[in-house]
This record gives C-alpha cells, sequence and structure tokens, in this order.
C-alpha cells in the first residue's frame, strides 16, 4: 500500500487535523481563502474527508493557503504524517507541490503586503489558540 493510500485509510477513521484547530481555521479562511462551507465540511475537508460539495480555492489565495497548509502541517504529529497530509491537502486545492515548496512562507517575507501579515497573525494565533484550548483540563 503507498504512503497516500495509507493516509486516506487511516483519516477515514481518525481525524489528523486537531478539531479545535480546524475551528480556529475556518473562522479566518472560510468564505476567504475557500469558497462558503458549513463547519462539519470545513472539517472534514481539513481532515481529508469527503464534502457535501466540492472545495474551491478562491483566486488569488493559493499564496495564503500554503502558509495555512504548511503551518498546520507542523502540529501534525508524527511529522511524517503532516508531510503526507499537506501532500494530499495541496493536491485537493489544485495547487502543485512545487509552487508550496517555493511559496510556503512568502507571506511571512519581508516587504509583504499588510493584508499578508495580517493573515499570518490570524494563522498563527488560530493555532496558538488551539494549543491554549487542547492544554486545559
Amino acid at each position: 500500500m503507498n504512503r497516500t493510500a495509507l493516509l486516506q485509510e487511516t483519516s477515514a477513521w481518525t481525524d489528523t487535523v486537531d478539531l479545535a484547530l480546524c475551528l480556529f481555521i475556518y473562522g479566518v479562511c472560510n468564505d476567504c481563502q475557500f469558497g462558503y462551507l458549513s463547519g462539519s465540511d470545513f472539517v472534514n475537508f481539513m481532515n481529508l474527508k469527503p464534502t457535501s460539495r466540492p472545495v474551491t480555492v478562491r483566486p488569488k489565495e493559493n499564496l495564503r493557503v500554503c502558509y495555512m497548509v504548511f503551518s498546520v502541517s507542523q502540529t501534525i504529529r508524527p511529522r511524517e504524517r503532516g508531510k503526507l497530509w499537506a501532500e494530499e491537502f495541496l493536491q485537493r486545492c489544485g495547487i502543485s507541490k512545487s509552487y508550496y515548496d517555493k511559496h510556503r512562507n512568502d507571506v511571512c517575507a519581508q516587504g509583504t503586503t499588510r493584508e499578508n501579515r495580517e493573515y499570518r497573525k490570524s494563522i498563527d494565533s488560530a493555532i496558538e489558540n488551539a494549543r491554549r484550548l487542547n492544554r486545559t483540563p
């Protein structure tokens, strides 16, 4: 069984991306980087599960999606699973691995737009909020 098939099989019965993180990312990205989705569809989308309708990346949002994918993939353990998740997620978004490898940190680059800096802060905050929420007993 190849690695992608293994990830798909595993994702059928377990969530790869934490629910809290999905919901915080949903607050940042839904109807902005992606076409509008219900919360449950967004959670399924983030976890590589079927959604009730196709998910589309909005025009000119590939750069931001790459940063989100990179940031989320860093939260997934083991790391290899995070890399596999990123590859499969990008494929579903129609973003090539070479584009991702080249641009995933562009929103962090010096001279980036104010909008990109704000987006990066929103994604970073979403990840931190999910971490904090998961630490509470």
